[in-house]
């Protein structure tokens, strides 16, 4: 059996009970030079250059509003901060780890990481800003969180830049440069790239050479910067393909108890063998605890059939 066939072994037997489901402006140059390790050199991908200058340019500074968050479901309640954070220490771990050689086998273009689904509801946006939030604590590391959703741009709808240019105009428009779309958080080290405004042909612009290009340079864009890409659902879109084609991580969400063996393995196949897979098993539930907090994470970990890794999985109450 292989690991990742154990993992999902693993998650058929977990179970679980449905879940419930401002920006102000600052000085973006004082954010990055808060964190001067995360600094980059002139970065050149083709056309793109990204500078320090370029991050300064641009005014915008949004701000992580943790009760709205919390009411939308997308970060845990007070009580359960902890756990949340444990957990997504151990996700974590080895895509940081897989991305840089730490201790551990560096994979090409693994500081680039895809967040999906196989389908819609799974947890994807909860993990993607989770994740990012975890991995901005690090501290040789800025985080560009990508909203790569462009059908349904969730990380632009929360904090309220839906309607600003961002992945897709820069793709459209040779005019625009990167770094006068990314916008600082009130968060360390953590950036957001919006979606942008929709587009009918939005498939064919992320399967453009240009995509290519920003993708190479956003992951040169600081020292050591980790870009995660808030994705559609692999069965449901024809976006998500390509962007699983450009980075070096995948983290596959599966909500326990509710997404199907044949919709994973569906998935999985249209990733294909050569990408190191993670799977991230959501709203598990603790079968030897009742209590009902609203959510529940767990963590299965595997790889293609070029790369070595193990087989975990951990639970932790609804």
């Amino acid at each position: 059996m292989s690991k990742i066939q154990e993992a999902l072994r693993r998650i058929q037997q977990s179970g679980s009970k449905p879940a419930a489901q401002t920006r102000r402006k600052d000085d973006i140059a004082a954010a990055m030079r808060a964190r001067p390790v995360r600094v980059a050199n002139l970065v050149e991908q083709e056309e793109f250059t990204v500078t320090e200058a370029d991050f300064a340019a641009n005014d915008r500074k949004l701000v992580f509003d943790q009760k709205a968050l919390r009411d939308a479901g997308l970060i845990a309640p007070d009580y359960h901060i902890d756990l949340l954070s444990r957990q997504y220490r151990s996700i974590k771990r080895p895509l940081i780890g897989h991305a840089f050689g730490k201790r551990a086998t560096k994979i090409e273009d693994g500081n680039l990481i895809m967040v999906t689904s196989a389908l819609a509801g799974e947890g994807k946006t909860f993990t993607s800003i989770n994740l990012a939030l975890s991995m901005a604590q690090e501290r040789d590391h800025s985080v560009i969180l990508v909203d790569a959703d462009v059908a349904k741009p969730h990380v632009s709808n929360i904090f309220g830049v839906h309607e600003e240019p961002g992945l897709l105009d820069l793709l459209e428009d040779s005019q625009l440069d990167i770094g006068s779309l990314i916008m600082a958080t009130d968060v360390d080290g953590l950036f957001i790239f919006p979606a942008g405004i929709p587009r009918l042909h939005a498939t064919e612009l992320l399967a453009s050479s240009r995509m290519d290009r920003v993708t190479k340079a956003l992951a040169r864009i600081t020292s050591d910067p980790i870009i995660i890409f808030d994705s559609p659902p692999l069965l449901q879109t024809s976006e998500s393909s390509v962007v699983a084609s450009l980075v070096g991580q995948i983290v596959l969400v599966v909500k326990a108890g509710q997404t199907s063996h044949d919709a994973v393995m569906s998935a999985l196949a249209t990733i294909g063998d050569e990408k190191a897979i993670n799977l991230v098993l959501n709203q598990v539930r603790d079968a030897g605890n009742d209590n009902q907090y609203g959510y529940g994470y767990g963590y299965g970990y595997g790889y293609g059939k070029n790369f070595d890794g193990s087989a975990t999985t951990t639970v932790a109450p609804e």
